[in-house]
């Protein structure tokens, strides 16, 4: 944290301060095995959830809430969900998607290559950039369909941000992912 914070609303900074930013929420369904998957996943691990808050358990809710949220994304990978503290496995799945992009990949692939064509780059956010990863698969399904991709990692420091980007724009980068973020803009699974 900074030495000194200061709590403000954009409406206090004064006008035209930000440059102009529009986002738009876009549903996405599950690919049909994926959605009965996630359905057995979330009544499983409900179950498991109410069976520890009756017993004054509250471990599960932060493990729940992640797994929930982070597999619709990261459905191309195994997943084991284990009580934080006993380790017993409470859901195992197996992958859903191979090498063929899951459906939120695919419209964010087929987006890209549409703005492209009108001469526009595009900013996208990742969430699960950790262990969970989400950066690779996105980054090679846009390379491979002629786009040019860079991936703004954590390690750049925030003052150096602005000058990445301007310098990836530079270098004709069509698709930029700055996963310092921890939330995906605008592609969300429908629940």
């Amino acid at each position: 944290m900074l030495p000194f914070t200061v709590f403000l609303k954009l409406k206090d900074i004064g006008q035209n301060v930000l440059p102009p930013y529009r986002e738009r929420y876009v549903e996405i369904d599950m690919e049909p095995n994926q959605r009965v998957l996630y359905e057995r996943l979330s009544n499983t691990l409900s179950a498991e959830l109410r069976k520890g808050l009756a017993r004054g358990d509250t471990s599960l809710l932060g493990v729940v809430l992640n797994v929930l949220l982070a597999w619709p994304d990261t459905a191309f990978r195994p997943e084991a969900v284990r009580h934080p503290r006993s380790r017993e496995v409470l859901a195992n799945l197996p992958p859903v998607f191979g090498d063929e992009p899951a459906p939120k990949e695919e419209w964010l692939a087929n987006y890209c290559v549409e703005q492209k064509a009108k001469r526009r780059r595009v900013l996208f956010y990742t969430s699960y950039t950790g262990k969970r990863d989400t950066t690779a698969r996105p980054k090679a399904l846009l390379s491979g369909r002629g786009l040019k991709v860079a991936v703004l990692r954590a390690t750049v420091d925030t003052d150096k941000r602005e000058d990445w980007v301007s310098d990836q724009v530079d270098k004709g980068v069509d698709d930029l992912d700055p996963i310092f973020r921890t939330q995906t803009l605008g592609l969300c699974p429908k629940p």
